[in-house]
């Protein structure tokens, strides 16, 4: 009778399947008609998704928006109009290059058939959000965004490189080794940029842009304020791998049609 120690395997243990989590969907408004008939531009996520997120965001004073849809559904989001943001990748890449390979440092990228034949961008990219690291809660959002705000928000996230040479420029006037730190040593606090007018013809309409609040220069101080913490980095590094994982595979998933798009207040499959 053969015994388990009579063979010798070259491969293994077996692969599992990754655990699956709801990221919490964290999107921009690009300019969304509110119950009180003004206009709110700004990061939304909605009320009542996730319990600890919502006593997270009550505890950091984060105020709460009621969006109308075009269904005419009044819900109630969480309103921060400009995030300080911990972006859970190794880098951002350029449009081009991502059409170009497979490749993703942690933010998923691609291009979707939309009926008719319309190629139409999507970005996705896992978050964690200074204000709420703050108060203890370092769990993962989901940003999510499509079309023309696909390349605002790439732009807004090259700016952080300019931030990191800051702070070996820095190190180096005070006489201390380069740390070439990593994309999230630093959260990118991104919000609503002047209107700009987009589309042609009947389907032209002003919207609000996302960018970057970094000053320029970039100062000692603006380092300071957004250096991340020890809480902060453990959890990023922690999910770092298995999201350079997702986001090559969501990418696939984007440009093949499966993945969804998911729209305020939806919740998104991402790996814990």
């Amino acid at each position: 009778m053969t015994t388990t120690d009579e063979i010798r395997f070259t491969r293994g243990p077996a692969r599992r399947p990754q655990p699956q989590a709801l990221d919490p969907v964290l999107q921009w408004s690009s300019g969304l008609p509110t119950a009180q008939r003004a206009l709110y531009a700004g990061w939304l996520s909605e009320v009542g998704r996730a319990r600890a997120l919502d006593e997270a965001m009550h505890e950091a004073k984060v105020p709460q928006v009621q969006i109308k849809h075009g269904s005419g559904q009044v819900v109630r989001h969480w309103a921060l109009e400009t995030a300080d943001l911990y972006v859970i990748a190794d880098g951002v890449q350029t449009i081009s290059e991502m059409q170009t390979t497979g490749d993703r440092y942690g933010i998923a990228f691609a291009w979707r058939t939309l009926r008719g034949g319309r190629q139409q961008s999507q970005i996705r990219f896992r978050v964690v959000v200074g204000a709420l690291a703050a108060v203890g809660y370092t769990e993962p959002l989901l940003v999510t965004a499509k079309g023309t705000l696909t390349g605002d928000i790439i732009a807004a996230l090259m700016q952080q490189y300019a931030v990191l040479d800051a702070v070996d420029a820095f190190r180096r006037q005070q006489g201390k080794p380069e740390m070439q730190p990593p994309f999230y040593a630093c959260s990118i606090p991104l919000g609503p940029g002047r209107d700009v007018t987009r589309g042609s013809g009947e389907a032209t309409k002003e919207i609000t842009p996302v960018v970057a609040a970094i000053p320029q220069p970039v100062t000692r101080d603006y380092i300071l304020a957004h250096w991340a913490t020890r809480p902060v980095v453990a959890r990023v590094e922690g999910l770092m791998e298995a999201t350079i994982a997702w986001s090559v595979a969501t990418s696939v998933q984007i440009a093949a049609g499966e993945e969804r798009a998911a729209g305020a207040g939806e919740d998104a499959p991402c790996p814990q």
